[in-house]
Protein backbone atom coordinates (compact mmCIF):
# COMPACT_ATOMS: atom_id res chain seq x y z
CA UNK A 1 0.00 0.00 0.00
CA UNK A 2 1.50 3.32 -1.13
CA UNK A 3 1.53 6.16 1.40
CA UNK A 4 2.91 9.61 2.14
CA UNK A 5 1.50 9.60 5.69
CA UNK A 6 3.51 9.08 8.83
CA UNK A 7 3.33 10.19 12.44
CA UNK A 8 -0.02 10.94 14.05
CA UNK A 9 -2.74 8.31 14.14
CA UNK A 10 -5.36 10.79 15.38
CA UNK A 11 -7.53 13.26 13.51
CA UNK A 12 -10.15 15.90 14.20
CA UNK A 13 -13.69 15.09 13.15
CA UNK A 14 -17.22 16.31 13.68
CA UNK A 15 -19.53 13.63 15.00
CA UNK A 16 -23.28 13.34 15.44
CA UNK A 17 -24.08 10.96 18.31
CA UNK A 18 -27.84 11.42 18.09
CA UNK A 19 -30.49 13.04 15.91
CA UNK A 20 -31.29 16.65 16.70
CA UNK A 21 -30.53 20.32 16.14
CA UNK A 22 -27.07 21.56 15.06
CA UNK A 23 -26.14 21.49 18.76
CA UNK A 24 -25.70 17.69 18.53
CA UNK A 25 -22.62 18.16 16.33
CA UNK A 26 -19.36 17.86 18.27
CA UNK A 27 -15.73 18.40 17.27
CA UNK A 28 -13.66 15.52 18.68
CA UNK A 29 -10.36 13.73 18.18
CA UNK A 30 -10.63 10.14 16.95
CA UNK A 31 -8.56 7.45 15.29
CA UNK A 32 -7.58 8.07 11.70
CA UNK A 33 -9.13 5.45 9.37
CA UNK A 34 -7.17 3.08 7.17
CA UNK A 35 -8.17 2.23 3.60
CA UNK A 36 -9.39 -1.20 2.57
CA UNK A 37 -7.89 -2.89 -0.48
CA UNK A 38 -10.21 -1.06 -2.91
CA UNK A 39 -10.15 2.28 -1.08
CA UNK A 40 -7.98 5.35 -0.76
CA UNK A 41 -7.22 7.50 2.27
CA UNK A 42 -7.79 11.17 1.57
CA UNK A 43 -6.51 14.20 3.43
CA UNK A 44 -9.78 16.07 3.25
CA UNK A 45 -9.68 19.80 2.49
CA UNK A 46 -13.35 20.67 2.39
CA UNK A 47 -17.00 19.83 2.00
CA UNK A 48 -20.26 21.73 1.55
CA UNK A 49 -23.68 21.44 3.14
CA UNK A 50 -26.41 19.56 1.28
CA UNK A 51 -30.00 18.94 2.28
CA UNK A 52 -29.25 15.28 2.94
CA UNK A 53 -26.68 16.36 5.55
CA UNK A 54 -29.37 18.29 7.41
CA UNK A 55 -31.70 15.28 7.27
CA UNK A 56 -28.89 12.95 8.43
CA UNK A 57 -28.28 15.15 11.45
CA UNK A 58 -31.92 15.89 12.25
CA UNK A 59 -33.35 12.47 11.46
CA UNK A 60 -36.34 13.96 9.69
CA UNK A 61 -37.51 15.22 6.34
CA UNK A 62 -37.12 18.90 5.47
CA UNK A 63 -39.92 21.35 6.21
CA UNK A 64 -40.53 21.65 2.47
CA UNK A 65 -42.17 18.21 2.62
CA UNK A 66 -45.88 18.51 3.34
CA UNK A 67 -47.29 17.48 6.72
CA UNK A 68 -48.06 13.79 7.05
CA UNK A 69 -45.65 12.61 4.39
CA UNK A 70 -42.90 14.41 6.34
CA UNK A 71 -43.44 12.14 9.34
CA UNK A 72 -43.44 8.99 7.22
CA UNK A 73 -40.32 10.02 5.33
CA UNK A 74 -38.61 10.96 8.58
CA UNK A 75 -39.19 7.49 10.02
CA UNK A 76 -37.68 5.77 6.98
CA UNK A 77 -34.81 8.25 6.90
CA UNK A 78 -33.86 7.27 10.44
CA UNK A 79 -33.89 3.62 9.47
CA UNK A 80 -31.73 4.31 6.42
CA UNK A 81 -29.28 6.34 8.53
CA UNK A 82 -28.87 3.43 10.91
CA UNK A 83 -31.42 3.62 13.70
CA UNK A 84 -34.40 5.29 15.30
CA UNK A 85 -32.42 7.24 17.92
CA UNK A 86 -29.02 7.85 16.35
CA UNK A 87 -27.30 7.64 12.96
CA UNK A 88 -25.05 4.67 12.29
CA UNK A 89 -22.51 6.88 10.55
CA UNK A 90 -21.56 9.39 13.21
CA UNK A 91 -19.41 11.58 10.92
CA UNK A 92 -21.67 13.58 8.56
CA UNK A 93 -21.02 14.89 5.07
CA UNK A 94 -21.00 13.41 1.57
CA UNK A 95 -19.20 15.75 -0.81
CA UNK A 96 -15.43 15.91 -0.49
CA UNK A 97 -12.25 17.31 -2.02
CA UNK A 98 -8.71 16.51 -1.02
CA UNK A 99 -5.40 14.78 -1.67
CA UNK A 100 -4.80 11.04 -1.76
CA UNK A 101 -2.31 10.13 0.95
CA UNK A 102 -2.58 6.33 0.93
CA UNK A 103 -4.01 3.69 -1.41
CA UNK A 104 -5.21 0.12 -1.00
CA UNK A 105 -3.29 -2.62 -2.77
CA UNK A 106 -6.05 -3.20 -5.34
CA UNK A 107 -6.18 0.45 -6.43
CA UNK A 108 -4.39 0.96 -9.76
CA UNK A 109 -5.97 4.07 -11.32
CA UNK A 110 -4.88 6.56 -8.67
CA UNK A 111 -1.63 7.59 -7.04
CA UNK A 112 -0.59 9.18 -3.79
CA UNK A 113 -0.62 12.95 -4.27
CA UNK A 114 -3.55 13.08 -6.71
CA UNK A 115 -6.08 15.84 -6.05
CA UNK A 116 -9.59 14.42 -6.21
CA UNK A 117 -13.20 15.26 -5.47
CA UNK A 118 -16.51 13.45 -5.44
CA UNK A 119 -19.37 12.23 -3.30
CA UNK A 120 -19.33 9.45 -0.72
CA UNK A 121 -22.73 7.88 -0.10
CA UNK A 122 -21.44 6.34 3.13
CA UNK A 123 -20.63 9.78 4.61
CA UNK A 124 -17.71 10.36 6.94
CA UNK A 125 -16.55 13.59 5.28
CA UNK A 126 -16.51 16.13 8.12
CA UNK A 127 -13.07 14.98 9.23
CA UNK A 128 -9.43 15.66 8.45
CA UNK A 129 -9.08 12.21 6.86
CA UNK A 130 -11.55 9.87 5.22
CA UNK A 131 -11.56 6.60 3.33
CA UNK A 132 -13.57 6.19 0.17
CA UNK A 133 -13.91 3.65 -2.62
CA UNK A 134 -11.59 4.47 -5.50
CA UNK A 135 -14.53 3.97 -7.89
CA UNK A 136 -16.20 7.25 -6.84
CA UNK A 137 -13.15 9.46 -7.36
CA UNK A 138 -12.94 12.17 -10.01
CA UNK A 139 -10.10 14.58 -10.73
CA UNK A 140 -10.45 17.93 -8.98
CA UNK A 141 -11.00 20.81 -11.44
CA UNK A 142 -7.58 22.30 -12.03
CA UNK A 143 -8.86 25.89 -12.09
CA UNK A 144 -10.53 25.71 -8.68
CA UNK A 145 -9.05 25.98 -5.20
CA UNK A 146 -9.88 23.26 -2.70
CA UNK A 147 -12.53 25.47 -1.10
CA UNK A 148 -14.13 26.23 -4.47
CA UNK A 149 -14.09 22.58 -5.50
CA UNK A 150 -15.69 21.61 -2.18
CA UNK A 151 -18.78 23.57 -3.27
CA UNK A 152 -19.43 21.38 -6.32
CA UNK A 153 -20.47 17.86 -5.14
CA UNK A 154 -24.15 17.74 -4.24
CA UNK A 155 -24.79 21.18 -5.74
CA UNK A 156 -24.05 20.79 -9.44
CA UNK A 157 -25.38 17.25 -9.73
CA UNK A 158 -29.11 18.03 -9.20
CA UNK A 159 -28.80 20.61 -11.99
CA UNK A 160 -27.11 18.00 -14.16
CA UNK A 161 -29.96 15.59 -13.47
CA UNK A 162 -32.53 18.23 -14.45
CA UNK A 163 -31.00 19.33 -17.73
CA UNK A 164 -29.08 16.28 -18.91
CA UNK A 165 -31.45 13.49 -17.91
CA UNK A 166 -34.95 14.83 -17.24
CA UNK A 167 -35.53 17.65 -19.76
CA UNK A 168 -32.59 18.75 -21.88
CA UNK A 169 -33.05 22.34 -23.10
CA UNK A 170 -32.61 23.03 -26.79
CA UNK A 171 -30.77 26.14 -27.88
CA UNK A 172 -32.97 29.18 -27.51
CA UNK A 173 -35.69 27.48 -25.47
CA UNK A 174 -37.03 29.33 -22.45
CA UNK A 175 -36.10 27.91 -19.04
CA UNK A 176 -37.48 29.19 -15.73
CA UNK A 177 -35.43 28.38 -12.62
CA UNK A 178 -37.26 28.88 -9.31
CA UNK A 179 -34.71 29.25 -6.53
CA UNK A 180 -31.98 30.54 -8.84
CA UNK A 181 -29.79 32.05 -6.13
CA UNK A 182 -29.32 28.93 -3.99
CA UNK A 183 -26.69 26.22 -3.93
CA UNK A 184 -28.30 24.25 -6.76
CA UNK A 185 -29.87 27.19 -8.56
CA UNK A 186 -26.60 29.00 -9.21
CA UNK A 187 -25.29 25.92 -11.02
CA UNK A 188 -28.60 25.44 -12.84
CA UNK A 189 -28.60 28.99 -14.24
CA UNK A 190 -25.08 28.60 -15.64
CA UNK A 191 -25.68 25.09 -16.95
CA UNK A 192 -28.90 25.97 -18.78
CA UNK A 193 -27.34 29.12 -20.26
CA UNK A 194 -23.72 28.20 -20.97
CA UNK A 195 -23.91 24.45 -21.64
CA UNK A 196 -27.27 24.14 -23.38
CA UNK A 197 -27.76 27.64 -24.80
CA UNK A 198 -31.19 28.26 -23.28
CA UNK A 199 -32.80 31.62 -22.55
CA UNK A 200 -32.82 31.62 -18.76
CA UNK A 201 -35.12 33.40 -16.35
CA UNK A 202 -34.24 33.11 -12.68
CA UNK A 203 -36.60 33.58 -9.74
CA UNK A 204 -35.12 34.78 -6.44
CA UNK A 205 -35.50 37.28 -3.61
CA UNK A 206 -34.72 41.01 -3.93
CA UNK A 207 -31.23 40.84 -2.42
CA UNK A 208 -30.07 38.23 -4.95
CA UNK A 209 -31.28 39.75 -8.22
CA UNK A 210 -27.94 41.28 -9.21
CA UNK A 211 -26.00 38.11 -8.43
CA UNK A 212 -28.31 35.94 -10.53
CA UNK A 213 -27.87 38.36 -13.44
CA UNK A 214 -24.09 38.28 -13.02
CA UNK A 215 -23.92 34.49 -13.35
CA UNK A 216 -25.77 34.55 -16.65
CA UNK A 217 -29.55 34.77 -16.29
CA UNK A 218 -31.15 36.68 -19.17
CA UNK A 219 -34.01 37.81 -16.96
CA UNK A 220 -34.55 37.79 -13.21
CA UNK A 221 -37.90 37.85 -11.37
CA UNK A 222 -38.10 39.12 -7.81
CA UNK A 223 -40.81 36.87 -6.37
CA UNK A 224 -41.70 39.50 -3.74
CA UNK A 225 -42.77 41.89 -6.50
CA UNK A 226 -44.28 39.65 -9.15
CA UNK A 227 -46.55 36.62 -9.13
CA UNK A 228 -44.88 35.02 -12.12
CA UNK A 229 -47.33 32.10 -12.27
CA UNK A 230 -50.08 34.56 -13.27
CA UNK A 231 -48.14 36.16 -16.12
CA UNK A 232 -49.11 33.85 -18.98
CA UNK A 233 -47.82 36.29 -21.59
CA UNK A 234 -44.53 34.40 -21.28
CA UNK A 235 -44.47 30.62 -21.43
CA UNK A 236 -41.52 28.38 -20.67
CA UNK A 237 -40.37 25.13 -22.22
CA UNK A 238 -38.86 23.93 -18.93
CA UNK A 239 -39.55 24.99 -15.34
CA UNK A 240 -37.06 23.78 -12.74
CA UNK A 241 -38.52 24.32 -9.28
CA UNK A 242 -35.62 23.96 -6.89
CA UNK A 243 -37.18 25.95 -4.07
CA UNK A 244 -40.34 23.81 -3.81
CA UNK A 245 -42.22 27.09 -4.16
CA UNK A 246 -44.82 25.91 -6.67
CA UNK A 247 -46.36 22.80 -8.19
CA UNK A 248 -47.22 21.72 -11.71
CA UNK A 249 -50.87 22.72 -11.32
CA UNK A 250 -49.95 26.30 -10.45
CA UNK A 251 -47.46 26.52 -13.32
CA UNK A 252 -49.61 25.16 -16.15
CA UNK A 253 -50.46 28.65 -17.41
CA UNK A 254 -46.78 29.53 -17.91
CA UNK A 255 -45.71 26.18 -19.36
CA UNK A 256 -45.94 25.42 -23.09
CA UNK A 257 -48.24 22.55 -24.04
CA UNK A 258 -45.35 20.11 -24.43
CA UNK A 259 -43.27 21.65 -21.66
CA UNK A 260 -41.79 19.98 -18.59
CA UNK A 261 -42.01 20.91 -14.92
CA UNK A 262 -39.07 19.52 -12.91
CA UNK A 263 -39.39 19.28 -9.15
CA UNK A 264 -36.32 19.06 -6.95
CA UNK A 265 -38.60 17.86 -4.13
CA UNK A 266 -41.66 15.93 -5.34
CA UNK A 267 -42.97 15.46 -1.80
CA UNK A 268 -43.25 19.22 -1.30
CA UNK A 269 -46.97 19.18 -2.10
CA UNK A 270 -49.73 16.57 -2.43
CA UNK A 271 -50.35 17.66 -6.02
CA UNK A 272 -46.72 17.12 -7.02
CA UNK A 273 -46.70 13.71 -5.34
CA UNK A 274 -49.89 12.83 -7.24
CA UNK A 275 -48.30 13.85 -10.56
CA UNK A 276 -45.27 11.73 -9.74
CA UNK A 277 -47.29 8.65 -8.78
CA UNK A 278 -49.54 8.90 -11.86
CA UNK A 279 -46.57 9.27 -14.21
CA UNK A 280 -47.69 12.62 -15.59
CA UNK A 281 -45.50 13.14 -18.68
CA UNK A 282 -45.12 16.84 -17.94
CA UNK A 283 -43.84 16.24 -14.40
CA UNK A 284 -40.27 15.04 -13.85
CA UNK A 285 -38.24 14.25 -10.73
CA UNK A 286 -35.35 11.96 -9.90
CA UNK A 287 -32.24 11.29 -7.85
CA UNK A 288 -29.02 13.06 -8.74
CA UNK A 289 -26.15 10.99 -10.10
CA UNK A 290 -23.12 11.56 -7.86
CA UNK A 291 -20.92 9.06 -9.71
CA UNK A 292 -17.37 9.66 -10.90
CA UNK A 293 -18.69 9.92 -14.46
CA UNK A 294 -21.02 12.77 -13.50
CA UNK A 295 -18.33 14.55 -11.48
CA UNK A 296 -15.84 14.29 -14.36
CA UNK A 297 -18.37 15.77 -16.80
CA UNK A 298 -18.97 18.66 -14.42
CA UNK A 299 -15.20 19.09 -14.06
CA UNK A 300 -14.87 19.43 -17.84
CA UNK A 301 -17.50 22.17 -17.92
CA UNK A 302 -15.78 23.97 -15.03
CA UNK A 303 -12.39 23.81 -16.72
CA UNK A 304 -13.96 25.09 -19.95
CA UNK A 305 -15.30 28.10 -18.03
CA UNK A 306 -18.97 27.22 -18.57
CA UNK A 307 -19.88 26.90 -14.90
CA UNK A 308 -18.31 27.89 -11.60
CA UNK A 309 -19.35 27.53 -7.97
CA UNK A 310 -20.89 30.47 -6.14
CA UNK A 311 -19.94 30.43 -2.47
CA UNK A 312 -21.97 32.17 0.22
CA UNK A 313 -19.86 31.50 3.31
CA UNK A 314 -16.85 29.38 4.29
CA UNK A 315 -16.76 27.96 7.82
CA UNK A 316 -13.91 26.11 9.53
CA UNK A 317 -14.53 22.52 10.61
CA UNK A 318 -14.91 23.69 14.21
CA UNK A 319 -17.96 25.73 13.16
CA UNK A 320 -19.85 22.97 11.36
CA UNK A 321 -22.88 23.51 13.60
CA UNK A 322 -22.97 27.19 12.61
CA UNK A 323 -22.74 26.15 8.95
CA UNK A 324 -25.79 23.91 9.41
CA UNK A 325 -27.72 26.72 11.08
CA UNK A 326 -26.94 29.11 8.26
CA UNK A 327 -27.93 26.58 5.61
CA UNK A 328 -31.23 25.94 7.35
CA UNK A 329 -32.22 29.61 7.08
CA UNK A 330 -32.74 28.99 3.36
CA UNK A 331 -31.17 32.36 2.51
CA UNK A 332 -27.67 31.35 1.42
CA UNK A 333 -26.45 32.85 -1.87
CA UNK A 334 -24.88 29.80 -3.44
CA UNK A 335 -23.07 27.15 -1.42
CA UNK A 336 -22.17 26.90 2.26
CA UNK A 337 -18.66 25.43 2.49
CA UNK A 338 -16.72 23.86 5.35
CA UNK A 339 -12.95 24.25 5.03
CA UNK A 340 -10.87 21.47 6.58
CA UNK A 341 -7.30 22.67 6.83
Amino acid sequence: MGSKESGTKKMKAVICKKFGSPDVLELVEIEKPQPKNDEVLIRNHGTSINTVDIMHRGGKAMKTAFWGIRQVVGFFLRLSFGGIRKPKQKIPGGGFVGEIVSIGKEVTDWNVGNHVYGYSEKGGVCAEYMTVSASVLAKKPTNLSFQEAAAVPGGATPALLAFKDLATPKKGQKVLIIGASGGIGTFAVQMAKNVYGAEVTGVCGPTNVDMVKEIGADYVIDYTKENYTKNDSIQYDIIFDIASAQNLSKCKNILVSEGTYISNNPISSPKNLFHLMTNNKRFKAGSADESARAMNLIREWIEEGKIKPVIDTVYPLSQTAEAHRHYETGHAKGRVVISIE
